[in-house]
């Protein structure tokens, strides 16, 4: 009897080739791309693990030219990161704080498990060893957002300018400014499908061509020192100490020249700054980060019954603008008692008045004839 053997494999090969067939004919993709949801500087995740007015941590501007980096680069790469001597861009003290407060426990149980840690007793360890930097490029991450009180784990692209902590291989941990805690993007670059939604709108500088994704640094020879672009002065190098908050960075007059994107220009220094958002914060926190990029900084009220009284409520330009170093950000600042006619500018200098001569004795009173010098008053 004549075997079907030989046969029945055709059968089978060809059903396979016209199965691709079809799915190709009909648009469909045998690869499927990774859905990453787009994080923009100054804007918190749906349901981050701390909220905004904790002031844990805040962004930088860093401007279209420091931000150029792209593909897959080592965390121990010298100039991988950015940073400056300013430690509000992220307050470890603050966020060990807050996961051991007793109301926390829940978030802290989370916030451990997604570190890879077995309780919440190794936090306040963890967390030292830690070390805040700013990203120069556009970078992919696992984040995780906190809902119904469970960590929900999802791909994220962060944007440049975004303060974080790193841990001793280089690998992002903690994304400052909402506490979240962070993971390796664990797929390819170029499988990223980045989606803009909400308030995270595309923002000036994003090219799909040039994401970021950190690959930790060999366990056998962790970081000791991170050497950083300065952003406020791109033409020296920070060399900060893993796990110290960069008060006692060591400044190189020299940039980081083996960096992965290059030698900043000298012009990198004067280029405009896409302005944060800042509504929401209490004026104090405003005014810190503006000033901390070098923004000037002036008010005005409104009366707002939504607002807690000395929350911003709106800002002069809006969040995204371009604004050139040492220009002012007006605030409008919620007020529960009437708005004031003019923003709160700082006062301009007065000169004082020339005294020409003593007043006329005869005719002034006591009392009388300083004042009728200044006000051009006369006495009768």
């Amino acid at each position: 009897m004549k075997s079907t053997w030989g046969s029945g494999r055709v059968t089978i090969v060809l059903a396979v080739v016209l199965a691709v067939t079809g799915l190709m004919a009909t648009g469909c993709s045998y690869f499927a791309k990774t859905a990453v949801r787009a994080v923009a500087r100054g804007v918190p995740t749906a349901s981050p693990f701390f909220d905004k007015a904790l002031a844990l941590g805040s962004d930088f501007a860093v401007g279209e030219a420091l931000s150029r980096i792209g593909g897959e680069i080592q965390g121990d790469e010298p100039g991988l990161y950015g940073g400056t001597k300013d430690t509000s861009h992220c307050d470890k003290a603050k966020l060990v704080d807050f996961l051991q407060k007793p109301e926390n426990r829940r978030k802290a149980e989370e916030w451990a498990e997604a570190q890879g840690l077995d309780d919440v007793d190794e936090i306040a360890g963890f967390v030292k060893e830690l070390t805040p930097v700013l990203l120069r490029g556009d970078t992919l991450v696992k984040n995780h957002d906190y809902e119904k009180g469970r960590a929900k784990a999802f791909y994220a692209l962060l944007e440049a300018g975004i303060a974080i902590l790193v841990d001793e291989l280089g690998r992002p941990a903690v994304q400052c400014s909402c506490g979240n805690p962070l993971g390796a993007y664990d797929r390819d670059i170029g499988d990223a499908e980045v989606e803009f939604e909400g308030a995270h709108k595309k923002w000036a500088s994003y090219d799909s061509k040039k994401m970021a994704k950190v690959k930790p640094a060999s366990k056998r020879a962790p970081v000791e020192a991170y050497k950083l672009v300065n952003v406020r002065a791109p033409d020296t190098t920070l060399v900060r100490d893993a796990g110290s908050d960069g008060t006692d960075d060591e400044v190189l007059e020299k940039t980081v020249i083996d960096g992965p994107s290059g030698t900043p220009s000298a012009e990198d220094t004067t280029s405009p700054l896409l302005l944060p958002d800042v509504r929401g914060m209490t004026v104090e926190d405003a005014e810190q980060l503006l000033q901390s990029q070098g923004l000037q900084t002036g008010t005005t009220e409104h009366v707002s019954d939504a607002a807690t009284p000395g929350t911003v409520i709106d800002q002069i330009p809006p969040p995204g603008e371009p604004a050139p170093p040492g220009s002012t950000v007006t605030l409008v600042v919620a007020s529960a008692t009437g708005p004031s006619t003019e923003p709160t500018l700082p006062p301009e200098p007065t000169e004082t008045p020339l005294i020409t001569g003593p007043p006329d004795e005869s005719t002034a009173t006591p009392g009388a004839a300083a004042s009728s010098v200044f006000d051009g008053t006369t006495s009768d």
